[in-house]
């Protein structure tokens, strides 16, 4: 009877491991002709730290569900996919936006994609997707534009849309460097200059927009918090005392100023930039 029962288990756990790796958009050795997957494997939460120690902190910070890891070889090239699977398009967004640097091209068919010459990064729909291949080569990046490009078109979902401010006309031109922040792990990796505005602080939503205005740098972030509390604390920091008879609400500093949208009573728009305030409320007032 015990031996029955560990048949049992056995046969419950390899079907649903099974479950699992077919869930995901993944590649087959069919998909391609000398295609080998020489590794295939699922991490959830907690078998992330055994892949990526450290790193894990970032994803779980985001909203991580699953990664598939497949390793393939293809006549001696070698490739590694990771498919990280967030619990929305925002979370695969958001991963995306402290993890890419230095682009130097995109696949035209994912408006969120970055290609190095090493590694191909992109988001659809709450996938977070990175191909890394070993050398760098002419051949293994070809290689690794066929796998992605296999991998995309069986997703089908939700595209991740950015807040309605981005969309204005004067912004579309940086959208490749809008990044998203819902915690002090993503500040520090991709905004550590306003990691004190919200050291301390739970419950945050920030997507900031760094743009260039008369050779100088200006960011534009849209920002939600889960408490009032929370807003209070944040614009204190930031020295701004909101005028409720006022559209918004400004602050002079020496070298720094901000304006300070309230959209609701938790939600808010910040200009900030190392401008003359004309300049500031001139372009605050072109954007909303």
């Amino acid at each position: 009877m015990k031996v029955l029962k560990n048949i049992f288990f056995f046969l419950v756990l390899t079907i649903s491991i099974n479950a699992q790796v077919t869930d995901f958009p993944k590649l087959k050795e069919a998909d391609f002709p000398g295609l080998k997957i020489t590794r295939e494997q699922i991490f959830d939460g907690s078998s992330l730290w055994g892949y990526i120690n450290g790193g894990a902190d970032i994803f779980l910070e985001y909203g991580f569900d699953k990664l598939l890891l497949q390793e393939i070889e293809s006549g001696g090239l070698k490739i590694k996919i990771e498919l990280y699977r967030m619990t929305s398009p925002s979370s695969a967004f958001g991963i995306y936006s402290v993890s890419h640097y230095k682009c130097e091209d995109k696949i035209k068919s994912v408006y969120y994609s970055c290609i190095t010459q090493y590694q191909i990064q992109c988001i659809v729909d709450c996938y977070y997707i990175s191909i890394i291949n070993t050398n760098g080569s002419i051949e293994e990046q070809e290689l690794a534009n066929k796998l992605i490009g296999k991998i995309i078109t069986g997703i089908c979902g939700t595209n991740f849309i950015p807040p309605q401010i981005f969309n204005n006309k004067l912004l579309l031109a940086y959208h490749d460097q809008l990044k998203y922040f819902k915690g002090m792990l993503g500040l520090q990796i991709g905004m550590m200059e306003w990691y004190d505005y919200f050291d301390g602080l739970e419950g945050f939503d920030v997507f900031v927009l760094p743009i260039s205005l008369d050779d100088n740098s200006v960011y534009v972030a849209h920002i939600k918090f889960n408490s009032g509390a929370s807003v209070n604390t944040f614009l204190s920091r930031v020295g701004i005392e909101l005028n409720p008879s006022a559209k918004y609400s400004k602050s002079e500093g020496e070298n720094n100023f901000r304006i300070v949208k309230m959209l609701n009573n938790n939600e808010m728009i910040l200009v900030e930039g190392k401008i003359s305030i004309s300049k500031l409320e001139a372009f605050a007032k072109q954007i909303w």
